[in-house]
């Protein structure tokens, strides 16, 4: 609360300070009024009090990792709420929710990269590729914008279509659907405001998932600001994006609204692609000990597909689209809506909760290749945990329970795709998936820098199944309850050196369209992928805390690795039948050269890099037929889909005068498109360079003008590859999804500042 006392002796003012994104309180933000002296410091839960307020009622809120922000005081107050915006510069020093222990990422055990509106602004801002793939260990594929398939340390690179194995949130609510799989083309990249990608199992507080989490924040106005912004995005191949925003960051209510609009022809035939997006996201402050949030999301996706090639048609013409998409006019025609409710609710010093529920539904009109496919969707469900610090005076510790449960309906329909129109029906059946987790996890101070974290949930997964036009093929898949334990130990010897070991578990089932064998029956013998991870970390900062710093070092042994096997042409068959090593490396740099207050004229100089290598192989592994027999074996080989080196470089420089340039390069190594290792997709590197100028032109207006140019070097390459592609009749696989020549974009931003 705020409260003002104007006496002839002092005016006091005190309240809260949060992370404009995660929520979370601030502790250690020091205050500053505007002659540079020390006002006062935020306490362990972001509460603070100043005394010898300035008459001009402003003051500044300072705290590593976070922009420097300025609050102004107006008579009429009676509480502040002040919320710091990640400066996207010194990420090691940001607090992270990661495994819910609110510390810094470099005080945090295990791999956390972090995303802010900065990462995603170095491109067009259309896709999430070039932010995901600055994190070593990430990878996010992605040649057209109708699929995208995201993997992490390899887990969910084999992935038929969305994404598997990678664990989605979006304030906390869960994206990822009941059965594991995920679909982030109803995201507006526009509207995150950042991201936290776990890397490795968090099964212990995330539940399902090997390959680790996803966690999105929309954006929220900045504080203290009401605006209302117009943009506009022009680019090669027909890109063309609208969009409008609202934000209003008060201490009462945060509110961000935008609209936005998007179309792109697309770099081959048949690859047009349109979005609509409407996104809400709003936070309220009715008291000290209680923040609500409400996201509202509703997404139009009309997408063309146009498959893969051969290596004999890319020779030909890249352009083309794969003939038998284009005759079936292959597509995803589906609109999504979302909508999520949560409220943080302090009790005392001690004990808190945080709860969200949410509703998720969407309908899916989807012609392809060999089927006409409607669905319609809908879940419900919610998460909730309570953490309590019981004051012991001896290893201090934190507890922390809690729930999370999603269930979700999908009434689907198939019928013969007769050119891109539906035929006759083939199949009507409902999937009502169930999916439920409980986790406990404690926080033990050892000494004063030095953690103990000890974590364990308990995971249960059910597939009810209705044939209609088959009952004998109806029935029920419960999946056997999955226990995964987490242990961690941090010890911080100085801001110069973090290290922190862990020991995690993680499991995958498969997706309910997985589980069915070649007559439609459900297979009762698949069960989860299971995942053990051993990892080392070291962090932090150096030469001056210039030079930031993160290094994981892992072990990764996966079990019962869910194999796809093409029976015959559109039909696709699964079983657990290897066993998967995941040994890698993985750095990432940040030097910031030159910043505030070291020259003149520029703000912020700052080269990285992320370096990846991944050790992979399979190590017990065979390709079964439909009677569970062995095909082929393929112990020792390089896991498919696989890059052993990758490595992501750029650099950022902004002036005060308004410029600002952002370039980046990015390189893959070759890697096995098919489990023999017979085939490879060849290295190739990407240069990608944005330039713009940035200023508040009037004291009412600001300018963000930009223009960019991607592929510099013009380079042929497939980023996303259909792995173990299968050619029928003696034609060629069809691996191929050619990426984009050289093309340019340019935009412009207008925001107006009440």
């Amino acid at each position: 609360m705020l409260f003002l006392q104007a006496n002839a002796q002092k005016q006091v003012v005190n309240g809260h300070i949060y992370d404009s994104q995660t929520r979370q309180p601030l502790a250690g933000v020091i205050l500053f009024n505007m002659d540079a002296l020390q006002l006062g410091k935020s306490d362990s839960k972001g509460f603070f009090e100043i005394a010898a307020l300035q008459p001009d009622n402003k003051f500044t809120a300072v705290l590593p990792g976070y922009k420097t922000q300025l609050v102004k005081i107006s008579g009429p107050e009676n509480e502040l709420n002040i919320q710091l915006e990640a400066d996207g510069l010194s990420l090691n020093e940001v607090r992270v929710a990661g495994y819910n222990e609110n510390k810094t990422n470099k005080e945090t055990a295990g791999s956390i990269a972090l995303i802010t509106a900065r990462d995603i602004n170095r491109g067009n801002a259309v896709s999430l590729q070039p932010a995901l793939n600055a994190i070593p260990g990430v990878r996010m594929d992605q040649s057209t914008l109708s699929e995208a398939r995201i993997s992490i340390r390899g887990n969910g690179v084999r992935a038929a279509y969305g994404i598997r194995s990678v664990k989605i949130y979006v304030n906390e609510i869960p994206v990822t659907e009941a059965d594991g799989t995920t679909r982030i083309e109803a995201l507006d990249v526009n509207s995150i405001g950042r991201a936290e990608v776990i890397k490795g199992p968090a099964s212990s507080i995330y539940g399902a998932g090997t390959a680790g989490v996803i966690n999105f924040q929309l954006q929220r106005a900045p504080y203290q600001e009401q605006s209302l912004e117009a943009s506009g995005l022009f680019g090669a191949y027909g890109l063309h994006r609208l969009a409008s925003t609202y934000r209003s960051g008060g201490n009462k209510v945060n509110s961000y609204v935008s609209y936005g609009w998007q179309e792109y022809d697309g770099y081959r035939k048949h690859s047009n692609d349109m979005r609509r997006f409407l996104t809400g996201n709003f936070q309220l402050f009715p008291s000290d000990k209680r923040i609500i949030t409400l996201m509202l999301n509703r997404t139009t996706q009309h997408s063309q597909i146009p498959g893969s090639l051969t290596a004999d048609q890319i020779a030909a013409d890249p352009l083309q689209a794969n003939a038998t998409n284009l005759d079936k006019a292959a597509g995803r025609y589906q609109t999504w809506t979302r909508i999520g409710l949560g409220q943080q609710y302090r009790f005392n010093d001690r004990f808190s909760n945080s709860t969200s529920v949410f509703t998720y539904f969407y309908d899916l009109d989807h012609p392809l290749p060999y089927a006409y496919i409607r669905n319609f969707y809908q879940s419900y469900g919610g998460r909730t945990r309570f953490s309590y610090a019981p004051g012991f005076t001896m290893l201090p510790t934190r507890f922390t329970i809690g729930a999370e449960f999603n269930e979700g309906l999908t009434k689907g329909s198939q019928y013969v795709n007769n050119q891109g129109k539906e035929g006759t029906i083939n199949s009507n059946i409902d999937y009502r998936n169930r999916q439920y987790s409980l986790f406990y996890q404690s926080e033990t101070n050892l000494g004063p820098q030095t953690t103990l974290i000890l974590g364990l949930s308990y995971n249960s997964m059910r597939y009810a199944v209705n044939d209609y036009l088959k009952q004998q093929q109806s029935g029920i898949k419960k999946f056997d309850p999955q226990a995964t334990p987490r242990i961690a130990l941090s010890h911080t010897f100085s801001d110069a050196l973090s290290l922190h070991a862990s020991v995690s578990s993680g499991f995958s089932p498969p997706s309910s369209s997985e589980i069915k064998n070649v007559d439609g029956t459900i297979n009762p013998k698949l069960q989860a992928e299971k995942a053990m991870n051993y990892e080392l970390n070291a962090k932090g900062n150096v030469l001056q805390s210039r030079l930031a710093y993160d290094l994981a070092v892992f072990k990764m042994e996966m079990k019962g690795e869910l194999i796809a096997q093409s029976v015959q042409q559109g039909i696709t068959v699964y079983n657990n039948a290897g066993k998967t090593s995941h040994n890698g490396v993985e750095l990432a740099l940040s030097y910031q050269a030159l910043k505030a207050g070291d020259g003149a004229e520029i703000v912020s100089l700052r080269p990285f890099a992320a370096l990846t290598y991944s050790d992979f192989k399979f190590k017990d592994y065979q390709t079964l037929n439909a009677q569970g027999q062995s095909t082929a074996t393929y112990d020792g080989n390089k896991l498919t889909g696989i890059a052993p080196w990758v490595l992501n470089a750029g650099i950022d420089l902004e002036t005060k005068t308004g410029i600002y340039f952002y370039g980046n390069y990015f390189y893959s190594d070759r890697l096995p498109l098919n489990d023999g290792n017979l085939a490879y997709n060849p290295a190739y590197q990407v240069l990608n360079a944005k330039l713009g100028y940035r200023k508040q032109v009037l004291k009412c207006l600001e300018l963000n003008a930009y223009a960019g140019l991607d592929n510099i070097l013009d380079e042929n390459y497939s980023s996303i590859v259909s792995l173990n592609a299968v050619g029928y009749g003696g034609a060629q696989p069809a691996y191929f999804n050619p990426s984009p020549k050289r093309n340019g974009y340019g935009g412009l931003n207008i925001k107006y500042l009440f």
